[in-house]
């Protein structure tokens, strides 16, 4: 009986990154030409404090949107950092095309620092979908690691949240090397052997 093989295509990448970022040698984290979202993990140049959040630009999947995303993180660190921290990933997704509308935890759509109105970063994020965080490992340099290799995401429209719960200060003056890449993966059905 003839079969059909399902497998896996890349349809896109999307880099959320800072206008800064320069990877350099195994930090690059693209394989291609991704399409970039503005996010600023140094907020302004002077790092993410620990126990706050920025949010990313709202970022529109298009009408038809893969079916699951891998996302990556390079994260760069500012001073030493104590092992065993965590950086936070959340994604806040609406059906609304308006930037900031109907979105989950209330970020405003725009690159910068999360500012809920009416409550703490860490309430916040906790009314958005979690997506994964990245475990750091103790070495200032920067790290990269896996925050999820199913991600589904239901909604066209929505925007990364970052939140940092490391206990030092994310990127300081310095995020070149800092970036959230997400795949975007589509069943590819071969015709029947």
């Amino acid at each position: 009986m003839a079969t059909n093989a399902v497998l896996r295509k890349l349809k896109i990448e999307y880099s959320f990154q800072s206008g800064v970022y320069v990877p350099t040698g195994n930090n690059d984290l693209s394989d291609g030409s991704p399409t970039v979202v503005d996010l600023s993990l140094d907020e302004g140049g002077t790092g993410l404090a620990d126990i706050a959040a920025v949010n990313s630009d709202q970022l529109d999947l298009t009408a038809v949107w893969p079916e699951t995303f891998t996302m990556i993180a390079c994260l760069e660190w500012f001073a030493a950092v104590t092992a065993g921290g965590t950086v936070d990933f959340y994604w806040s997704y609406s059906a609304n095309s308006g930037v900031g509308v109907g979105n989950p935890g209330s970020p405003d759509g725009i690159d910068g620092l999360y500012a809920p109105s009416g409550f703490t970063d860490d309430e916040g994020v906790r009314q958005m979908f979690y997506i994964g965080s990245h475990i750091n490992n103790g070495n200032i340099a920067p790290q990269i690691s896996v925050i999820s290799t199913t991600l589904s995401l239901p909604t066209r429209f929505g925007q990364l949240v970052v939140f940092n719960d490391s206990g030092t200060l994310l990127c300081g003056t310095d995020d070149i090397e800092s970036s959230v890449l997400m795949y975007g993966y589509i069943p590819d059905i071969q015709a029947a052997a």
